[in-house]
C-alpha cells in the first residue's frame, strides 16, 4: 500500500498540539501552585516548590506587560491566566484529536481503495456503499464517535469478505435487434421477442442460473461455474433453431451473441444482478460485443477450468487484455 506523505505530517502535528495542550495544563498548575503554598508547612524550602513560584513570577509578570489584568480594581492576573490556558489548551486538544482523525481517515481510505483494487471492485459499486458511508462518516466524526466507525468500518469490510464468491457470467443479446424490428407489425415484434425470452429463461434454469437481469433484448446472467454457464449459452443459440423455425413471425430470423466470463465477485443474492458493478462482468459483455453471430466467446482464465472444452478454438482476438476462445454452431 502507497503511504500518503500526509499521514506523518498529520500525526506529527498532532502530537505537537497534543504537547502544547499539556503544556496549557502545566500552565494552569503553576498558577494555582501560590494559592496552596500558604496552607503547606515549609513549603518554601522544597526546590522544586521554589521552581514552581519562580515559573509563576515569570508568567504572571508576562500577563501583566501584555494585557489589562486589573478589573474593578481586583488583580485578575491570576485567573485570567487560567482561563486563558484553559482555553488554549482545550484548543490544542481539539486540534490534536483533528489531525489525529484526518491522518485515520487518510489510511483507512488508502486502505480501502487498495482492497477495492484487488477485488476489482468498480467505484459505484453497490456493494460497496455500506464502506462508503462509513468513510465519509469517519471523516467527519469526533474522538468518540471515531473509535466506534472504526470498530464498525472493520465488521462491516468483513461482512463484504464473507459476500465473496466465484461466478461466471454469461452475457447474450440478439444480433441487430433493431434492424429485425424495422418494417414488421408491433404484435409480431412484442410476441417474438416475448417467446424468445421465455426460450432463455427456460433454458436459464435448466441451467442452474443464479440469477439474471434482462435489458430490453439481452441479458446478463450469474451461474455457478464455467461449464453452467457456456452450457446454457450452447442450448440457447441450439434452441433457436426451432424457434425460429416454428414459433418466430418476422422476416428476420433470432441470432445471438454470447460472452462468458468468471472471477471473484462479491454477490448478494438479495441484490439486483443489474446493481452488481465489477470487472468481471464489464468484461463478459465486451466478449459477446466482438463475438460473432450463434458463438459463444469465452476469456482464457476462464476456459481454463471448464470441464467441457470440445468445439472451442482460439478467436484470434483480444478482450481487455484477456485472448478469447470460441465455440460455434455448425454451419455458423
Amino acid at each position: 500500500m502507497t503511504r500518503s506523505p500526509l499521514i506523518p505530517i498529520f500525526r506529527s502535528v498532532s502530537f505537537i498540539c497534543r504537547l502544547l495542550a499539556f503544556a496549557s495544563g502545566a500552565v494552569i498548575i503553576i498558577l494555582l501552585v501560590p494559592l496552596a503554598v500558604p496552607f503547606l508547612d515549609n513549603a518554601a524550602s522544597f526546590s522544586y516548590i521554589r521552581a514552581l513560584l519562580s515559573a509563576d513570577h515569570v508568567i504572571t509578570g508576562a500577563l501583566r506587560a501584555n494585557i489589562p489584568t486589573i478589573i474593578a480594581r481586583h488583580d485578575m492576573t491570576r485567573l485570567i491566566g487560567v482561563v486563558l490556558s484553559f482555553v488554549i489548551g482545550s484548543t490544542f486538544s481539539h486540534s490534536a484529536d483533528s489531525f489525529k482523525g484526518k491522518a485515520q481517515y487518510i489510511r483507512y481510505k488508502a486502505s480501502f481503495e487498495e482492497w477495492k483494487q484487488t477485488m476489482h471492485l468498480s467505484d459505484n459499486a453497490i456493494v460497496l456503499n455500506p464502506l462508503n458511508q462509513k468513510l465519509e462518516q469517519l471523516r467527519h466524526a469526533g474522538k468518540k464517535d471515531r473509535e466506534q466507525l472504526l470498530r464498525d468500518f472493520a465488521d462491516t469490510k468483513r461482512k463484504l469478505d464473507a459476500m465473496g464468491r466465484d461466478l461466471a457470467f454469461l452475457s447474450i443479446d440478439v444480433v441487430d435487434s433493431t434492424g429485425m424490428k424495422e418494417g414488421e407489425e408491433r404484435a409480431s415484434v412484442e410476441h417474438d421477442f416475448r417467446e424468445y425470452r421465455r426460450l432463455v429463461d427456460r433454458t436459464f434454469t435448466a441451467c442452474g442460473c443464479v440469477k439474471a437481469t434482462w435489458t430490453p433484448d439481452g441479458v446478463m446472467s450469474a451461474f455457478a461455474n464455467v461449464d453452467a454457464a457456456v452450457r446454457a449459452a450452447r442450448e440457447v443459440i441450439r434452441n433457436l433453431d426451432r424457434f425460429n423455425a416454428e414459433v418466430k413471425s418476422m422476416r428476420r430470423e433470432f441470432t445471438v451473441r454470447c460472452g462468458v466470463n468468471s472471477g471473484f465477485v462479491y454477490f448478494d443474492e438479495s441484490m439486483p444482478l443489474e446493481q452488481l458493478s465489477d470487472r468481471v462482468l464489464d468484461i463478459a459483455a465486451h466478449i459477446q460485443k466482438k463475438a460473432k453471430p450463434n458463438s459463444v466467446c469465452v476469456a482464457k482464465p476462464a476456459i481454463e477450468p471448464l470441464n467441457e472444452r470440445s468445439g472451442f478454438e482460439p478467436a484470434g482476438t483480444m478482450v481487455d487484455g484477456y485472448e478469447v476462445y470460441e465455440w460455434r454452431k455448425e454451419g455458423a
